[in-house]
């Protein structure tokens, strides 16, 4: 997988946690499978989808798989705890901002995913930045692989999950694979 898919499929798969609703799961999802080596489910009620993702991923009930990376690395499941204060330093040294500072926690996994699809963009036009480089294998490295095994196998154990979001999950554990595998330091120890 070059680089360039590697980056839309970041993007897609950002987009597709961070929809609101059916129409922008479904934008999401069309354009994740645009980009992935595998036939996607075709899907014909996408407001199923929607059902699904709110019970999996919002509520109202408590989620059964938070998007939050906190609930996943804090000793007591959290919201805004170490690690979030740690990614928000972390996309402050990158010059980048939340544009729902205060409303959304900054380690909602679609803000994560953007954040190293936008290092790893800067990377490919820059390669000798350091620094950016050190910021993005630790957002790589010793945090979201620290935290998505975790939530994929949450998703993939729940019950009645949609075969889309089953896919889109399944898209995110291979290009997390192949981002470690691919990356630029050894696999990170725990």
């Amino acid at each position: 997988m070059t680089d360039l898919h590697a980056t839309f499929q970041m993007k897609a798969l950002s987009s597709f946690f961070a929809a609101q609703g059916a129409s922008d799961l479904q934008v999401a999802y069309t354009d994740l499978a645009d980009w992935v080596q595998q036939p996607a489910p075709v899907v014909t009620d996408w407001q199923a989808v929607e059902f699904s993702f709110n019970r999996l991923f919002v509520g109202p009930k408590a989620p059964i798989a938070p998007l939050f990376a906190s609930v996943y690395l804090e000793a007591e499941p959290q919201l805004m705890g170490p690690s979030t204060m740690r990614v928000r330093e972390i996309y402050a040294l990158a010059g980048l901002r939340s544009p729902l500072k205060n409303q959304l926690p900054e380690d909602h996994i679609s803000y994560e995913l953007d954040c190293l699809r936008q290092f790893t963009v800067a990377l490919n036009q820059i390669p000798s930045a350091d620094e950016m480089k050190a910021m993005r294998d630790y957002l790589l490295f010793n945090h979201l692989q620290r935290w998505l095994p975790t939530f994929i196998k949450r998703v993939r154990r729940a019950e009645n999950g949609h075969e889309a979001i089953l896919f889109v999950v399944d898209c995110l554990a291979v290009w997390l694979e192949r981002e470690v595998a691919n990356g630029r330091l050894p696999q990170a120890t725990h």
